[in-house]
């Protein structure tokens, strides 16, 4: 910023070639409209310095039309303002800037306001940027904040105020006339809605950042408040601050985070939801990607993928902070103002996974270890085992999904039965699918099938599913569990000795302790 020193009368010169210019501007076609700040006001006391702070799409010059308001630069402290020397047009690049405004008592009337006006000019043109009163004497306002043992202490009038995220900061303000608070920034939530004091009372309001404007609260905001009395007589002008929101918090809109199976080509999302009844049950299908809008400070936030499976009968995570996980079949690509798509790969096989996402800060914790005490995963007390952190999957999982073939259970089933032939070639057999309502029940699950027996007395059966499993069978009350051999992904039963059946063999597939699977070989 740079400052022009004149004196009074080549100020008044100066604003006279400056209309000048502006009416020989007026004519010049080619001239291009600017965009100028929205007017501000501003208030305040001899004596006192204010800050006015503005976006300027060109490069400006600022001039006051009052003797009584000048600027303050770095070249010019207030010591040397006090002493006369004072900037009465001061200019700067494009830009966001903070200018500051001194206040003297020049030709000030006992219980009159004056009010200047700060005029900006860019490209040839001009507007008021704002109008800056300065208030009759004898009147007091005074703001204090909470300090240490909640004492009250004095804000000082070029002291910013801050503004909460997510609760109100509380403040006091008390004043010898009656005031309310007005011409606040848009980004500003007071308690209650309004500001109102009486004369000599003291009145406690608090401040936030509006609510369900992410636009404001993931980032810092700047701005004044202004304290006015009901006769126009003062103006007092504070500054307000909002740092951001809590650098470790975020919120997201979009589908909820659970029930959600992927095709396994990774094109179709589908999620269900069961109404208040447990019987109404609703499907949403979505194609290619599922979207969700993230709010966290600066849009900063990184996503981590956790795909779940079993090893030795027991419940294991990869993590893709991990390199060695290989987690890196889920994406998640951002887009401006925290809009992010999920995507998954295509795979042939059943898996797992969970989407979360965490605001930069909190990341880069969880990001040096996972398992570690600030990680991902908390101690079940109960079970001995590591488990995923309640408050995480609460808070911070976007989607928790199982990729499977998600085609109707009449068109794919998930095992296969194939047998030998004479000439040694392996043929599959067609499975039918078992109604009854009591097996279904003693079960627990509705992925039962049957084959008959009089295909062959030697069968392969192969489960569709994703980790470790264990079976048993049965005959009747007979456990035939000795029948059954089991080879890799695939079991088979051998009933030649015992043939005809006289009862159904029964053979069942458990994973994590539950019926997944039942096969029922027909007598």
């Amino acid at each position: 910023m740079k400052k022009n020193k004149f004196t009074l009368g080549w100020f008044f010169i100066s604003l006279l070639m400056a209309f000048a210019v502006t009416a020989c501007d007026d004519e010049d076609d080619n001239v291009a409209t600017v965009t100028f700040p929205e007017k501000q006001t501003i208030g305040g006391a001899a004596s006192e310095t204010k800050s006015l702070t503005f976006d300027a799409v060109a490069d400006w010059t600022l001039t006051s039309s009052s003797t009584w308001c000048y600027f303050i630069t770095e070249e010019t402290p207030a010591a040397k303002a006090a002493e006369g020397v004072k900037e009465y047009s001061i200019s700067g690049k494009a830009g966001k800037q903070t200018v500051t405004i001194g206040i003297s008592d020049e030709g000030q009337d006992y219980d009159n306001t004056t009010v200047a006006s700060i005029t900006i000019s860019m490209n040839g043109q001009e507007a008021v940027l704002a109008e800056v009163t300065r208030n009759a004497t004898g009147r007091t306002l005074k703001l204090y904040k909470k300090g240490e043992g909640d004492a009250w202490v004095e804000v000082d009038k070029d002291e910013a105020i801050e503004a909460g995220y997510s609760n109100y900061i509380t403040y006091k303000a008390v004043a010898n006339f009656p005031f309310a608070a007005t011409n606040r920034p848009e980004w500003l939530d007071i308690e209650g809605g309004a500001l109102v004091g009486a004369a000599n009372k003291e009145v406690e309001f608090g401040i936030k950042v509006v609510d369900g404007h992410p636009e404001f609260s993931k980032y810092e905001q700047t701005g004044n408040i202004n304290f006015q009395d009901e006769e126009g007589k003062s103006i007092f002008t504070y500054p307000v601050n909002y740092k951001g929101m809590n650098p470790e918090a975020m919120s997201y809109t979009g589908p909820s985070q659970w029930n959600w199976n992927v095709s396994l080509d990774g094109h179709t999302f589908t999620q269900t939801s069961t109404g208040v009844s447990g019987t109404e049950e609703s499907t949403s299908e979505y194609r290619n990607f599922v979207e969700y809008t993230i709010t966290a400070l600066n849009d900063d936030f990184e996503p981590i993928f956790v795909e779940k499976y079993q090893e030795s009968g027991m419940t294991m995570y990869k993590v893709s902070t991990y390199p060695e996980d290989k987690v890196d079949w889920m994406h998640m690509k951002k887009y401006d103002n925290g809009k992010v798509r999920i995507t998954v790969d295509e795979n042939s096989e059943e898996r797992t996974g969970y989407v979360f996402v965490f605001p930069k800060a909190l990341y880069e914790k969880i990001a040096e270890d996972a398992f570690g005490d600030n990680g991902l995963f908390e101690m079940n007390p109960e079970t001995g085992t590591q488990e995923l952190k309640y408050a995480y999957t609460e808070n911070n999982l976007l989607m928790n999904f199982v990729q499977k073939n998600t085609s109707s259970s009449s068109d794919v089933t998930p095992m296969t039965v194939t047998y030998m032939n004479v000439d040694g070639q392996m043929i599959e057999i067609e499975l039918t699918k078992v109604e009854e309502e009591g097996i279904i029940s003693d079960y627990g699950t509705d992925k039962i099938y049957s084959v008959p027996s009089n295909i062959s007395n030697s069968l392969y059966i192969k489960p569709i599913l994703n980790g470790e499993w264990d079976f048993k069978a049965s005959m009747g009350d007979t456990d035939v569990a000795d029948l059954v051999k089991k080879d890799g992904d695939t079991v088979n039963i051998c009933f030649d000795d015992i043939e005809p059946l006289e009862q159904d063999i029964h053979v069942w597939f458990i994973q994590e302790g539950r019926n997944k699977i039942v096969l029922v070989i027909k007598k």
